[in-house]
């Protein structure tokens, strides 16, 4: 690491204190206290950071947005807002920053979280059945292989 990319990591540190201090003030001139977060909105908020980094880091839709990143690489600036959308550890620190402060100041932000909660469950289903149809194809392929070494034919 460069010292030039130390120095805007530094920064871009600074700027996430200096953001989450005003998100502070801002809850308290609007009155809404930490404490008005459930333990079922904190989920729905967590799930819903879950797909966000899934977006952001992994998924097709912001490739355009990491290949342009590619292109500032070397740069200390460039190098630290790459780490920021490529990593799937700082940009959870960054988007769950977001959420919350649409979540809890944006009219109608809930809906957005709730909107991107249900596409993290649904991330979860869809990992869930590809897991379940690997598995189920192997032990297909352990029992056609078994079947072949013992010679057993199936029954008609």
């Amino acid at each position: 690491m460069s010292k030039t990319e130390r120095i805007w990591n530094m920064v871009s540190m600074f700027v996430f204190v200096l953001l989450l201090i005003a998100l502070g003030f801002l809850m308290e001139t609007r009155d809404t206290g930490i404490g008005n977060i459930s333990i079922f909105d904190l989920l729905v908020i967590s799930i819903a950071t879950y797909r966000m980094i899934r977006l952001m880091v992994y998924d097709r839709i912001f490739k355009l947005v990491r290949d342009i990143s590619r292109s500032f690489e070397g740069t200390g600036i460039g190098d630290s807002l790459r780490a920021i959308i490529t990593c799937p550890w700082c940009a959870g620190v960054w988007i769950s920053l977001f959420n919350a402060a649409i979540f809890l100041l944006v009219p109608y932000g809930d809906l957005f979280i709730y909107i991107m909660a249900i596409a993290g469950v649904a991330t979860f289903l869809q990992l869930g059945a590809n897991i379940l149809g690997i598995v189920a194809e192997e032990k297909q392929i352990d029992l056609k292989d078994k079947r072949e070494k013992t010679g057993f034919q199936k029954p008609l």
